[in-house]
């Protein structure tokens, strides 16, 4: 979606936002909530996963548990974060966004993101009538 807004062809990966079954796109939501300069932070990191995929690691991003990776964005000394996985057709679906404010990420934040996974994954292999 973002490659064909940007204007600058087609690129190997696509970053994509989670929607539910009724359309809403949380992590898109979250991250319309957080400061501009957050969200110039995360478009130029979304730049570099469009670029180069699974081959982007830290401090951009970091491995979380199984397939669901973070997105890393500082800002004013608030650690956002995007949690995402990378889907069929080179896909990096962003899943749950929040504010980390302890050290250790709360296993509440990776769950929606597993759960938001496994519904998109559900869904993309539910046959289409």
């Amino acid at each position: 979606m973002r490659s064909s807004e940007s204007g600058r062809g087609e690129r190997p990966w696509e970053v994509t936002f989670y929607a539910t079954a009724q359309g809403a796109r949380p992590a898109e939501a979250w991250l319309r909530d957080q400061p501009v300069k957050a969200q110039a932070r995360f478009a130029w990191i979304f730049d570099l996963l469009e670029e180069h995929g699974t081959n982007v690691k830290q401090p951009y991003v970091s491995h979380m548990v199984g397939k669901i990776w973070e997105v890393r964005v500082e800002h004013e000394k608030v650690q956002h974060r995007l949690l995402y996985f990378s889907a069929p057709k080179r896909k990096l679906v962003m899943l749950h966004g929040f504010v980390k404010k302890t050290q250790k990420t709360p296993p509440k934040e990776i769950e929606v993101a597993a759960q938001r996974m496994r519904d998109y994954m559900a869904r993309l292999e539910k046959p289409r009538k």
